[in-house]
Order: C-alpha cells, then sequence, then structure tokens
C-alpha cells in the first residue's frame, strides 16, 4: 500500500503537477524503493522514445499533393469523350470546368494546413524537448539537495574543477571563478537530462546552492524563466552552449548569474 500511493505520484511527477511536499517525498522514495525507480526509469524512456519518434511533417509533402492534383486536371482535360473524331480539340466536361476553381482553392488550402501543421508539429515537439529538459533539471537538483551528493569534484578553484569534466565529457563546459560577485564555486558533477550526458556546476551565495548545467547546442535561443515547485529556473545559450541554472534563490540572482557565466 506505502508503493501504491507513490506509485500513483509517478505520472504527476513527471508531468510537474505535484506539490513539493508530495514531490519530495516520492523522489525519496524512489531512492530506496528498486521497484517504484524502475517503474519510474521506465516511463521515462518511454517518453524519451516517443519525443524521438515525434518528427515534423515533410516539407516536400504539400508539393507532392499540389503536382499530383496538377497532373489530375491535365489527364482529365486529355481525355477523349464518346463520340469525339481523333485529333479533334477536347473540351474538359462542364462539371469539371466548374470544380477546376475549387480544386485550386483545395490546393490552397491545402497548403495553408501543411504549412499549419508541420508548425504546430515542430512547435509541440520543441515545446515537448523543453519541458521534459526542465523536468530533468528540477529533479537532478532536488535528488542532490536530498542525498546530499552535489558535487564529485569538490574545489574553489576553476583549474580544478575544468580539467576534471577531461574524458567525462565530449565538450569542455566554461568554469568561472564568480566569487567577487558573491558566487561561489563549489565544486562539480556530471548529470544526465535528456538522455545526455551534462557538465553540472555548484555555486553557492548565502547558503542557498545554484546548480548550473551546461551542454553544447547550437541553437540560439532566447533567455527563459521559469518558476518549477518553489524554484526559479533560467536558461539561456551562448557560444554553442545551452546554459540552465536552478536554485530558490530570486529570478533576478539567478539572471545576474547568467550575465556573469
Amino acid at each position: 500500500m506505502h508503493c501504491d500511493r507513490y506509485r500513483h505520484n509517478v505520472g504527476p511527477l513527471m508531468d510537474g503537477e505535484i506539490s513539493a511536499d508530495e514531490r519530495s517525498a516520492t523522489i525519496a522514495h524512489l531512492n530506496v524503493c528498486a521497484r517504484c525507480a524502475a517503474e519510474y526509469q521506465r516511463l521515462q524512456d518511454l517518453r524519451r522514445r516517443l519525443l524521438v519518434a515525434r518528427v515534423p511533417v515533410p516539407r516536400s509533402l504539400v508539393h507532392r499533393v499540389r503536382a499530383r492534383i496538377a497532373r489530375e486536371v491535365v489527364e482529365v482535360e486529355r481525355r477523349p469523350q464518346p463520340g469525339a473524331t481523333a485529333g479533334a480539340h477536347v473540351q474538359a466536361p462542364a462539371w469539371f470546368v466548374r470544380t477546376r476553381p475549387w480544386l485550386r482553392q483545395a490546393a490552397t488550402i491545402l497548403f495553408a494546413c501543411g504549412l499549419s501543421v508541420a508548425g504546430a508539429l515542430s512547435w509541440s515537439r520543441i515545446a515537448s524537448e523543453r519541458d521534459m529538459i526542465k523536468h530533468d533539471i528540477v529533479t537532478a537538483h532536488v535528488r542532490s539537495l536530498l542525498q546530499g551528493n552535489s558535487v564529485q569534484v569538490a574545489s574553489l578553484d576553476t583549474h580544478t574543477v575544468k580539467p576534471w569534466f577531461a574524458g567525462r565529457l565530449d565538450f569542455t563546459p566554461v568554469v568561472k571563478d564568480l566569487s567577487a560577485a558573491d558566487f561561489h564555486l563549489t565544486g562539480g558533477r556530471i548529470d544526465y537530462v535528456a538522455g545526455r550526458r551534462v557538465a553540472v556546476l555548484i555555486y553557492t551565495r548565502r547558503l542557498h546552492q545554484i546548480s548550473v548545467f551546461i551542454w553544447p547546442d547550437a541553437r540560439e535561443e532566447a533567455p527563459g524563466i521559469a518558476a518549477p515547485n518553489g524554484f526559479n529556473l533560467v536558461s539561456w545559450s551562448h557560444a554553442g552552449m545551452s546554459f540552465w541554472a536552478i536554485s530558490d534563490l530570486t529570478e533576478f540572482e539567478l539572471k545576474e548569474l547568467a550575465r556573469l557565466m
């Protein structure tokens, strides 16, 4: 019965539709119950597979449909009519002449619908991807707070933390000393976000822990702000890298950190 309660919370936990107390209790249970943790991981893997399987409509689809409609028009116009003599010019049936404007209108509507569907699917894919990233980051941050293992390399020195990632990741994260601005580096670790290994830098400010997740991303995205379950989350892109900072600090302070990074 104890497991049943938390197993029902797995779905809301993944969707971010659970209270802060229930979230903490559920994550704590997942850390000690292998059966529930396996179910949680199964749903995570299923979610990622569905995200990968979702593809936008090919741009060539509308062009192929319009070309097919044009061929149909030509074939009907060339089709011989009963009683017509060889070599005579054959007029298309009156019903077809009347419907040709509708075919053109249908092609236009189809083209617009194709663009709309492709745009909607693309937006949905991007939105779902960002939701999954946000969920994984919040989960990783909360887990590190609950388990007390937020760092794998503990050091205040950037020249110690940065080389530690070499050979463990396929990229080199930015590691800055921001102590002059009251953001104190305490170390770093490797975590998983959206199915890939990412670098995590840990800073502290007035006993508040800040987790900065970093990974390569060629897309330049506008800064984003979210407030999931009592945390503030700020994301931005710079020099081919994606940054996500999460903490219970204020939004203003996280934006300051983003500006300094």
